[in-house]
């Protein structure tokens, strides 16, 4: 398996156990005290981080200019990201539905690929997008009943 598919495995593995844990434990809680609780331990594997890879690997390179602005932007995108997944558990979503919702976001990225690229996807990425979207219009309607 190559490095970005252990890495977006690895990902997806542990945006599912924070699912879990934010629904089945944290979810009486406003999303933003959750957020100001663990922004501080996010600071602290980052600096531990950059420690590490500062002694194993030499060729760390910060990013300067514009790569720094759009890092910075790239910042306030994750950070709001994090803001509404975790309100869409403290506000009474339930793991399925927004698990599933997830779903959808190959489609989301494929057309702000396209709006950035001008490039169309394949029609085997178009299937892919329509299973999804089926996948998210079943699932929801078994959450209603």
């Amino acid at each position: 398996m190559s490095k970005p598919v252990v890495f977006a495995l690895l990902g997806i593995a542990l945006y599912t156990v924070l699912g879990v844990v934010l629904e089945q434990r944290l979810a009486k809680y406003n999303n933003m005290t959750l957020m100001c609780v663990y922004v501080p331990v996010i600071l602290v594997a980052i600096v531990i981080a950059r420690y590490v890879m500062k002694t194993s690997d030499p060729s760390f390179d910060f990013p300067v200019g514009w790569d720094l602005v759009i890092v910075l932007a790239v910042g306030v995108v994750c950070a709001a990201a994090d803001y509404y997944y975790i309100g869409a558990y403290t506000n009474g979503g339930d793991l399925f539905t927004i698990m599933c919702i997830s779903i959808l976001m190959p489609i989301f990225a494929s057309v702000l690929k396209f709006a950035w690229t001008m490039t169309l996807p394949n029609l085997w990425q178009v299937g892919g997008y329509v299973l999804a979207a089926g996948a998210v219009v079943l699932i929801a309607k078994g959450s209603t009943q």
